[in-house]
């Protein structure tokens, strides 16, 4: 029995030792792969970092033309007895922007692509065949096997950086045997040199292609390098390109332009006026070009859709419902005076309705008339609305500068929209009284609060107030904006029912304004159910009287300061990175890095 027990003994023994080397052989393998995996993401992210710092555009030192083999290189010709770039000429801007005529653009570089195979060795190239980027190349082949396409666009001037990207060409993981892009970045008036790689889906060099090309002057007369200022700063600015709206000074013409963190023009959409803002809409970018005109482009730059507002005036800029309409600020031309409209345009059929009528609102009208403190209302846009979002189904949030005021207005698209609420300072309207008609306006204003884990304010005592002249003790929670501009409304995500974050530029100038010369970065946290607003996010920012928007970034912001005609990146103390002086005058200035447009 006793030696029973010994085998048995040994036997768990050695199943133990067994179980012991097999797990550590175990944990040992997953070391590892974990080890080698985490080497793998180190040099994944290693090459993402080297990819976004060579697509910075600020080095201006070291240049890819340098190292062009100038025996492989093909010089364009777009024109002369050695003309090899297929052109099309456009009279006018009516010419650009008409379906038709983009459309026989369109089937004329199909039937060019189908009389002949054109390779690697024989590019098809067209300058700007739809007429919206006269800073583009067209280019089309197909490839021997399965590439990615990166490019560099390389100019002799210790002003200009060489400008590199990898193009998007829509193919599952970005390799394809047919590649057609618009080649954008080339400066105008200047000798550019082109280098494409094309590169496998294990990113190893394929081949490289050399082009040399004079491209035009700039259409618009727009500068080709802004003038610029480097700031205390030791922030980074964002990677993008910066897309400017501004109106034309004497001697250039409108259009929208696109320039690089050296301020350097990139591209430029011609239009007949400044617009206020582009939005990427079911694979298309949508402006506008006129004063009753928006579009759709795609990336190729083919003019899809005019969207034409007959009989209507746009004043302001654009936003989308995300299914499938855009609300316009844009007025009926035959109407005497209103507080403001809206009108709505169905993107896909270019169905025009006129959605909104502010003085069908009778407490906005009785508000507005306190505030004037007249019996009567005159002007096209008396309330001077200039900012728009969509924030559900016939549910508008707008922006009135001149009246300090961000208001939610319901039942949009119908006979009888509502006022649910204004932001605002009370003070403003003259609705202090104790009668009813006061009661009811003042519920339509929110009230100030604190967000979760906010602090009351702390009470001033008698002796500052009295320095300071407020007559009162009571704290303030917050002032409120004054003079804003450019609202934009966030994710949403882990919010209760009924809140959202509303941010804009506050001016603080106009209708009760403090008179201290400072702007700021401001965001709300709006909770419609407790009928309040708080100040969640404040950043001090250099004064901009009117006009101009803010964008956030985690450790910046990119500020349009309208009215001194310049935009800046700041970093989050409100020290400058970088800014860039403008000509004309200046509307709006945002930034993206049109990734999945043009670029992969």
């Amino acid at each position: 029995m006793a030696e029973k027990e010994e085998r048995e003994c040994e036997f768990m023994k050695k199943k133990l030792i067994t179980i012991l080397i097999t797990s550590l052989v175990m944990i040992a393998g997953m070391g590892a792969f974990l080890w080698k995996m985490n080497a793998v993401s180190q040099r994944i992210e290693k090459k993402k970092a080297a990819l976004l710092q060579e697509e910075m555009d600020t080095n201006t030192k070291d240049k890819a033309l340098e190292d062009i083999d100038k025996l492989d290189m093909q010089t364009l010709y777009l024109s002369g007895s050695d003309k090899n770039v297929v052109t099309r000429d456009y009279a006018s801007l009516d010419e650009v922007y008409n379906e038709s005529r983009s459309a026989s653009a369109e089937k004329m570089l199909t039937e060019l692509k189908k009389k002949r195979d054109y390779s690697e060795k024989d590019v098809l190239w067209a300058y700007n065949p739809y007429g919206t980027n006269p800073d583009s190349l067209y280019m089309y082949f197909k490839s021997k096997g399965n590439f990615y396409c990166r490019y560099t666009i390389s100019v002799n001037d210790d002003k200009i950086p060489d400008f590199t990207r990898t193009l998007d060409n829509g193919a599952s993981g970005n390799v394809s045997k047919e590649h057609e892009y618009q080649i954008i970045g080339l400066v105008p008036g200047r000798t550019n040199y082109l280098i494409v790689k094309l590169y496998n889906k294990k990113d190893e060099l394929a081949n490289t292609l050399y082009y040399k090309v004079d491209m035009p002057k700039s259409r618009s007369g727009a500068q080709t390098i802004l003038s610029s200022e480097k700031g205390s700063s030791k922030g980074k600015q964002q990677n993008g390109l910066y897309t400017v709206f501004r109106k034309a000074s004497s001697g250039q013409q409108n259009a929208v332009l696109f320039y690089d963190n050296s301020g350097v023009l990139r591209a430029e959409f011609p239009t007949k006026a400044a617009g206020y803002n582009i939005e990427e809409i079911y694979d298309t970018l949508v402006y506008a070009v006129d004063n009753n005109t928006l579009v759709r482009v795609n990336a190729l730059g083919q003019v899809e859709k005019c969207l034409k507002l007959p009989m209507h005036q746009i004043y302001g800029e654009f936003a989308y419902d995300g299914a499938g309409a855009v609300y316009v600020l844009a007025r009926p031309v035959q109407q005497s005076a209103s507080l403001g409209n809206v009108t709505r345009v169905e993107v896909n059929s270019g169905k025009v309705t006129d959605a909104l009528n502010l003085s069908d609102i009778p407490a906005l009208v009785k508000l507005v008339k306190r505030a004037d403190q007249k019996k009567t209302l005159k002007g096209k846009n008396h309330m001077q609305v200039n900012s728009i979002r969509v924030t559900g189904t016939n549910q508008l949030l707008l922006g009135s500068s001149k009246y300090s005021t961000i208001m939610k207005v319901s039942n949009v698209n119908s006979l009888m929209p509502k006022l649910d609420y204004m932001i605002t300072d009370r003070k403003l309207w003259n609705i202090s009284g104790k009668n009813k008609a006061d009661k009811k306006l003042r519920k339509k204003i929110l009230t100030k609060g604190l967000a979760e884990g906010q602090a009351e304010p702390t009470q001033a005592s008698p002796l500052v107030n009295s320095i300071l002249d407020t007559g009162n003790t009571t704290p303030e929670l917050f002032a409120s904006q004054y003079g804003q501009n450019a609202l934009v409304t966030g994710e949403n995500s882990g919010l209760a029912d009924g809140q959202y974050y509303v941010s804009m530029l506050n001016n603080n100038s106009g209708r009760g304004s403090s008179g201290r010369k400072n702007s700021y970065y401001y965001r709300y946290l709006v909770d419609e159910t407790a009928g309040t607003y708080a100040l969640v996010d404040k950043n001090r920012l250099d004064w901009n009287k009117s006009g101009g928007n803010v964008t956030v970034y985690d450790d910046s912001f990119l500020y349009c300061r309208s009215a001194d005609h310049l935009f800046e990146e700041v970093d989050g103390s409100g020290r400058k990175i970088r800014s860039f002086r403008v000509k004309g005058s200046l509307h709006r200035v945002y930034k993206n890095d049109w990734k999945g447009v043009w670029f992969y």
